[in-house]
């Protein structure tokens, strides 16, 4: 399946109540729009329910400011036997201006609960390609930071406070 086949494109505008002091998008806000495009993403290509698995890297570059609008866009850029990863951009553009930048970079993976084989990508573009490559070395660092994890999880107590 071609990268583009997996593409999912999301513009929201910056406004209240999506705004924090500075009045500028409330970092949380953006990091549900990035998990609900990338998980569009991900159904194109597994074609049934998945699950967000993790937010493995995620940059904020630039404030998305009031007024502005953030277009995120998303594709699958590896895809393993039952989990692939999604990278997403956030492109932010003044308005009134019409300038654009780069706001964000994102990688989140997903898991199909089943055990079907997923499909393979295929990057088009230059673009695709250059996210598509490192891909491999992303899912190692992925899997031994997820060790990693499971290793603190077991020391961490989970009785509730009580003061």
């Amino acid at each position: 399946m071609k990268c583009s086949e997996t593409r999912a494109i999301q513009t929201h505008i910056v406004t209240y109540p999506y705004l924090n002091f500075h009045e500028t998008l409330f970092g949380g806000q953006l990091m549900a729009w990035l998990d609900e495009t990338a998980g569009i993403s991900a159904t194109r290509l597994a074609r049934e329910a998945i699950f967000t698995a993790s937010v493995d890297h995620l940059d904020f570059l630039a404030p998305l400011r009031a007024n502005h609008s953030a277009c995120i866009d998303a594709f699958v850029s590896g895809v393993g036997t039952r989990s692939m990863e999604v990278f997403a951009k956030v492109i932010g553009e003044d308005l009134f201006t019409g300038e654009r930048y780069l706001a964000g970079t994102c990688f989140m993976t997903f898991v199909v609960p089943s055990k079907q084989h997923l499909p393979a990508v295929e990057p088009e573009t230059e673009e695709e390609r250059f996210v598509c490559e490192g891909y491999e070395k992303r899912k190692q660092i992925r899997l031994s930071k997820r060790q990693e994890s499971i290793e603190f999880a077991n020391k961490i107590a989970t009785d509730i406070p009580w003061t």
